[in-house]
């Protein structure tokens, strides 16, 4: 299989699904490659293929928000 650099497929975090890594390291950083998709000449379908240490992510945008605001170690707490 040959592929394109047109056909790798990053993280945009609010623009597309959350992806995370699979041994547990957290959400995909924004702007790192998650996969690639492979277009079927004949019937022009596109399937993206997650790279191995990839997965989609089992919570939503808002979640991954709040959980990096929440261990943000510079964040400033005003009581």
């Amino acid at each position: 299989m040959k592929i394109n650099s047109d056909q790798i497929i990053y993280s945009e975090h609010d623009e597309d699904e959350c992806f995370e890594y699979k041994d547990g390291r957290g959400r995909v950083p924004e702007g790192i490659a998650i996969g690639f998709l492979e277009i079927t000449p004949v019937m022009k379908q596109e399937t993206l293929y997650l790279f191995n240490d990839i997965k989609y992510s089992e919570y939503d945008h808002n979640y991954w928000s709040n959980y990096e605001l929440e261990n943000d170690i510079e964040r400033v707490v005003i009581p």
